[in-house]
């Protein structure tokens, strides 16, 4: 009698862990459900996760990742996308060959992980980054001025924004693209601890992925909230190269909303002591007041910014249309335009064009000079 219990007596703690494992899956769904159904008032996620978790997140992973030369998260997201198949198809063959279990065995081990980890990876999210969202919106945390800009206060922001441009226009030799980034995100971390009250640490460089790995699908710039990281196409040309990282590097200041990260990318390349920061982001805060322009005053505005700086745009242009797959990009858009609407941002990614809407704002409270 003792024989058949000796036998039996390992697969006990085998159920037993996986019947352990699967009620902790069931307690993440339900954590996940339980943000998403009862999100808390904001004024608490600013105070205890922007504030409080997030800096201490962001200054356990920084230095971390700092000391990759290489983004972690891209090396995560090829690892997930090409060794997941991998080990579903070894599995199948393993338990149809090995184990002599039926096709539905092997095809539904698939489903099976990932059922499981889609709530592993929705609590990462939101624990490292989504929570974010959330936060006091940066009108309310400023007590900005939000009347309606008159017209003839964007002309006077251009024509501000157009002297710098002229003024700190660097010379080739004097562009150096990780000197430049740097300082800015050295402002912005001043910036940020005078605006929040509370120091946050800062990575001093973005990481460039491959040339067009972000570009082929009409994005320039990439803040991983899985692993806290910036990364910027390699394709782009330097001026463009600067101020997206400044927009990036502004995620990871914890300006999770596309405006606000527009904002305060804005804010800290201007206020930085490398003259080609300065030049750089103003071109763009610029070109996005200049939109905004009837035609043919957007073509006079165009035609006022110096041949170097309208070459600059030239290659910047000429890079999106190099890399981009055109009806990839527009579905990619798409979802994440649903994305934002899920976090809470209701126009989506129309939100990006706030960020020179907000900086107008900063601008007319004086907390930015020009």
């Amino acid at each position: 009698m003792t024989e058949p219990l000796a036998e039996s007596a390992p697969s006990k703690p085998a159920h037993s862990v996986r019947w352990r494992f699967w009620v902790f899956i069931l307690f993440l769904y339900a954590v996940a459900g339980v943000w998403f159904l009862f999100t808390p008032a904001q004024d608490m996620v600013e105070k205890f996760f922007t504030r409080g978790w997030y800096r201490v997140m962001v200054g356990v992973m920084t230095p971390l990742t700092q000391w990759a030369p290489f983004s972690i998260a891209l090396m995560l997201t090829i690892a997930l996308i090409a060794g997941f198949p991998i080990l579903w198809i070894g599995n199948w063959i393993y338990l149809r060959r090995w184990k002599k279990r039926s096709h539905w065995a092997g095809l539904l081990w698939g489903p099976k992980w990932a059922i499981a980890a889609a709530p592993v990876l929705i609590v990462w999210f939101v624990v490292f980054w989504g929570a974010g969202y959330q936060r006091v919106p940066v009108e309310k945390r400023l007590d900005l001025p939000t009347q309606e800009i008159q017209d003839t206060e964007a002309a006077q922001l251009r024509a501000l924004l157009l002297a710098v441009i002229k003024r700190d226009l660097p010379p080739p030799e004097a562009r150096d693209v990780n000197r430049t980034v740097a300082a800015i995100a050295s402002t912005m971390k001043e910036v940020v601890a005078a605006w929040d009250g509370r120091a946050i640490t800062m990575p001093s460089r973005v990481k460039a992925t491959p040339k067009g790995f972000l570009l082929f699908n009409g994005t320039s710039g990439m803040c991983s909230p899985y692993t806290l990281e910036a990364q910027v196409d390699g394709g782009l040309p330097d001026a463009a190269f600067v101020h997206v990282a400044a927009h990036e590097l502004g995620h990871i200041a914890g300006f999770c909303k596309e405006d606000e990260a527009t904002l305060i990318g804005f804010v800290a390349g201007l206020r930085a002591g490398d003259p080609f920061a300065r030049y750089a982001c103003a071109l763009d805060a610029y070109m996005d007041l200049a939109r905004q322009l009837k035609k043919d005053e957007y073509k006079t505005a165009i035609e006022a910014l110096p041949e170097t700086a309208r070459e600059d745009l030239k290659k910047a242009n000429d890079a999106y249309k190099k890399y981009r797959i055109t009806w990839f990009s527009q579905i990619s858009w798409r979802v994440y335009d649903k994305y934002l609407q899920s976090q809470g941002i209701k126009e989506g990614r129309k939100n990006y064009s706030r960020g020179i809407t907000l900086f107008t704002y900063v601008w007319r409270k004086g907390l930015v000079t020009l």
